[in-house]
């Protein structure tokens, strides 16, 4: 590389001395060893613990990633040792922001994280921050980590030759272009016996490190959506023929007879009595009051702690995330262009479709997403100016009289999706509380003082959801026109001391448990059964009870009918169901349920007179 030429370090020096190769070598082989001790002390598909039994090619290929970034800052700056703080700044954040993802949500960082935090909205980086550890601890730590750098911007000098600055950056940037994109030889490197599975990230992060999952799951999901396979979607829909047929008779009601449909998603809503330690009794007497007059039972969810959108999108398309496991945030990827959708198809029936969330309505790309879905109307944040809060948000209480509000201004039959936002953690340290309630709440005896805090904050909220439901629900009694009220939770919230300081009673991992759900119809209330059932097959089931017939979700009720959920349960006709679910997204379905013989057996099933 020849000779780098750097200054002294002093403020004011003009006199610039040789810097020879070796103390380049130095330099790197010095970042290279320290960016590896953070990744092996914060990875945890690694940890000192393991010494020395560690696997050295694996931590060598998680360090290229931050000494690229490094090279490209030392060749922009001409500063070493600044283009080494910095960079070694961000890769703390980074486990940071890994740690706390892992320990809220049970998945590590993921490439389409980043998609996210473009997409925040004017407060969703509000929500985030709280989650992050303000004590006076890392304030100070933070204090002097910046101060260090401040230090290193003022005194180092940028003494590179402009000719070696520019090759330093140049051959790092082109390296790192080719990393990111998988070029060779790095896709060779980065896959020697390392297995990938797209819908296993955390194991995959545990065992090669947090950059090498990066990497990989990038390359393996930066392409196009997959490919539905046609031939299996013609054969599941002749299987189900008679749905079409259901579906093409003229027995939707008339107009005026149709009824309102209200479906309220509950943040992190969950039966807090599957914890050990905790009785029915404990917890939602009013959804278990209204349950047993509902049908009701366990809803999977394909999501755990977060990630909402991925059960709101299952229940609003009736697609489910299983046949896409490149993708993470359905509302930045799969409602791109308009998608069919709970709105859409109630729409063409004459519905007046109304989503509400008194939230940003940028956060999640919801409004965009809920525009290609069919809505008419999102009432977010802007139409609870002044609405009381409990805790950090909107309470549940008011987002149930917006709901009333905007059902008696409607002139017919109404589609209401509401979002719940109350219950969203952390769950301490939040203002607009009856602390007295709060701590009268219960907690297993068995969990330590911090997790038995977290609970309580947690049921605190859950408990103003079952009130809020209750109320709602009586309401809608009370109104002449019949309504169906769809009522669950998005995914358990994340309670990580909770989960591994009590469990749960049917001894499965927090991922694996179901979240409640139940279907009231104020003209029907005798319709109670239990059932164990999807997110992506909820659409389905409603629409049935509903009495409103589309070709897609006639289909789908057949099929949930045919399937058995239950826990790592594979459903039914499952790769023809992908397929089907992959055409849905994609605009292709319509055509394949037009054609003439989609209500027909296929030639091989023809029975011969």
């Amino acid at each position: 590389m020849g000779r780098i030429r750097i200054s002294a370090i002093a403020p004011g020096a003009h006199s610039a001395s040789r810097f020879p190769t070796l103390r380049f070598s130095a330099w790197l082989v010095a970042t290279t060893l320290v960016f590896a001790a953070l990744i092996v002390w914060r990875d945890p598909a690694f940890g000192f613990a393991a010494w020395p039994a560690l696997d050295a090619t694996q931590i060598a290929l998680n360090v290229v990633p931050p000494l690229l970034v490094a090279l490209l800052l030392l060749g922009l700056t001409g500063r070493a040792l600044a283009a080494s703080w910095i960079t070694l700044l961000a890769l703390w954040a980074i486990y940071l922001v890994d740690f706390l993802k892992l320990r809220e949500l049970g998945t590590p960082l993921m490439p389409g994280d980043a998609l996210l935090l473009s997409n925040l909205g004017e407060h969703g980086g509000i929500l985030l921050t709280r989650y992050l550890p303000f004590d006076a601890r890392h304030a100070l730590e933070a204090a002097g980590a910046l101060a260090v750098l401040v230090l290193l911007i003022l005194r180092e000098r940028p003494a590179i030759g402009a000719r070696t600055r520019l090759t330093i950056a140049a051959l790092s940037l082109a390296f790192a272009i080719s990393l990111v994109a998988g070029t060779a030889p790095w896709r060779r490197l980065y896959s020697t016996g390392n297995e990938f599975k797209a819908w296993g990230p955390l194991d995959h992060a545990q065992r090669f490190g947090l950059f090498a999952h990066l990497l990989r799951y990038r390359w393996e999901t930066a392409g196009a959506l997959p490919e539905p396979d046609v031939a299996a979607a013609e054969r599941l829909v002749a299987q189900h023929r008679d749905a079409f047929s259901e579906h093409a008779a003229p027995e939707t009601a008339p107009l005026a007879d149709l009824p309102d449909i209200v479906v309220l998603q509950s943040e992190s809503f969950f039966d807090a009595a599957r914890l050990r330690g905790l009785d029915d009794a404990d917890v939602l007497p009013n959804y278990r009051a209204l349950a047993a007059l509902s049908r009701h039972g366990d809803l999977r969810v394909p999501t755990y702690g977060g990630g909402t959108i991925r059960t709101e999108f299952e229940v609003l398309t009736g697609i489910a995330m299983r046949y896409f496991p490149s993708t993470q945030y359905p509302y930045f990827r799969l409602t791109a262009t308009p998608v069919r959708s709970l709105a859409s198809v109630l729409a063409t029936h004459g519905y007046r479709t109304l989503a509400i969330h008194p939230h940003d309505r940028g956060f999640w790309n919801r409004a965009s997403a809920f525009a290609n879905l069919g809505f008419g109307a999102f009432d977010a944040e802007e139409q609870f100016a002044g609405a009381p809060q409990q805790g950090f948000y909107t309470s549940d209480a008011a987002l149930v009289d917006h709901i009333l509000e905007r059902l008696d201004d409607a002139p017919g039959p109404t589609f209401v999706f509401a979002i719940s936002m109350e219950n969203h953690g952390p769950y301490d340290h939040y203002p607009n509380v009856d602390t007295a309630r709060r701590d009268a709440e219960p907690a297993p005896a068995m969990l330590s003082t911090t997790a038995q805090n977290t609970l309580r904050g947690y049921l605190y909220h859950a408990e103003n959801a079952d009130r809020a439901l209750a109320r709602l629900a009586d309401a809608l009694r009370a109104r002449p026109r019949r309504t169906l009220l769809l009522f669950y939770g998005d995914h358990l919230p994340g309670l990580s001391d909770v989960y591994r300081e009590a469990g749960f009673d049917d001894g499965a991992v927090p991922g694996e448990e179901p979240v409640p759900w139940l279907l009231l119809d104020t003209g029907d209330p005798a319709s109670h059964e239990r059932v164990e059932t999807a997110s992506f097959y909820l659409p389905a089931l409603l629409l049935h009870v509903a009495g409103i017939h589309d070709a897609y979700f006639s289909l789908l009720e057949a099929m949930r009918r045919d399937d058995r959920v239950g826990r790592r349960w594979v459903p039914h006709e499952d790769a023809a169901l992908g397929a089907l679910m992959q055409l849905r997204q994609s605009g292709g379905f319509e055509a394949l349920a037009s054609r003439p013989g989609a209500s027909s057996p296929p030639a091989s099933e023809a029975v011969s007179p």
